[in-house]
């Protein structure tokens, strides 16, 4: 009998290690979500944009004009595994029209690789809002991950709010155009060819604020305490860049356009989204012009679908 005890009470500790640890697995798989964003994205209802619960007059016009331009049209392309996150050295490069090419090729599958990683968290939030509106209650373990992804991009909603927190995540959680992200990356890094590029692999400005935290800028203004941050490749700094258009406050405005065309059934569009990038400069409305002419006179190296970018 002794011995038939000593048999048991291992055998069950067992199971209960791996019960424990298989749930433990789940929940991990849970979290991280392992599922394709395009399985989710666009087939699940959005929350309304104001609080009323019907569209405006402006998300229908909105709609209209893509509808009518075709814009935002996806272009499916594998999400590259394995990418160069290293700054080649575009100095060498003699013939504008090879350097711009050069440039987008290896700065474009870095961008979409990001890209996914924030349409996988949006993903995430999608599947758990459409729960939700069917009068499910989410596990504490999900609405804990739902509150860190509101402090990572900034959301000030709480999760009690209920729809007006899901509407403000998914305002904040969504990719930014592929066309966009490379003019200006080109445009702030001259081509990949900047100081700041070079030494720091800051493709788009960035600046930090806590000393030793980048380069000191040589003409920086007296008083002025920023410096412009170092990335130890490019893969960071698209990945702060991306962050910086979805959580900071300075571009709400480029968060509504993008969640309009959303509603609009539509993929988001890089020369449309330009408007938001008003305090992205100094230079304000000039900046946003440049950009959009940067976008419409360079489609033909980027090796994208149009000026829409891809997923």
């Amino acid at each position: 009998m002794l011995s038939g005890k000593r048999f048991v009470i291992p055998a069950l500790c067992v199971f209960f290690v791996a019960a424990v640890f298989l749930n433990a697995c789940g929940r991990t798989n849970e979290l991280s979500e392992d599922i394709t964003p395009e399985e989710v994205i666009g087939k699940v209802e959005l929350p309304p944009l104001n609080n009323g619960g019907e569209g405006s007059a402006e998300d229908a016009a909105i709609k209209a004009e893509f509808e009518k331009n075709e814009a935002g049209r996806r272009e499916n392309k594998p999400i590259p595994e394995n990418v160069n996150t290293e700054l080649p050295d575009f100095t060498q490069y003699k013939d504008v029209k090879t350097k711009k090419t050069e440039f987008f090729n290896f700065l474009r599958p870095i961008i979409r690789k990001e890209n996914y990683k924030v349409l996988k968290e949006r993903a995430y939030v999608l599947l758990k809002w459409k729960r939700v509106k069917n009068g499910e209650q989410l596990k504490p373990e999900e609405v804990e991950y739902l509150k860190k992804l509101a402090e990572k991009y900034r959301v000030k909603s709480k999760y009690s709010e209920g729809t007006p927190f899901f509407r403000d995540l998914l305002l904040h959680i969504d990719k930014i155009p592929v066309d966009l992200a490379l003019i200006q990356a080109a445009k702030e890094s001259g081509w990949g060819t900047s100081y700041f590029a070079r030494k720091g692999n800051n493709l788009f400005g960035q600046w930090c604020f806590e000393q030793g935290c980048g380069i000191v800028p040589r003409r920086r203004p007296e008083g002025a305490s920023y410096e412009v941050k170092t990335f130890d490749n490019v893969a960071d700094s698209v990945r702060a860049y991306i962050r910086n258009l979805n959580s900071h406050p300075a571009y709400k405005d480029l968060r509504i356009q993008r969640y309009r065309m959303r509603l609009a059934g539509r993929e988001p569009d890089g020369h449309y989204m330009a408007a938001g990038l008003e305090r992205y400069s100094g230079i304000g409305m000039q900046y946003v012009r440049t950009v959009r002419q940067m976008i419409r006179g360079n489609q033909r190296f980027m090796g994208i679908h149009g000026s829409t970018g891809d997923a």
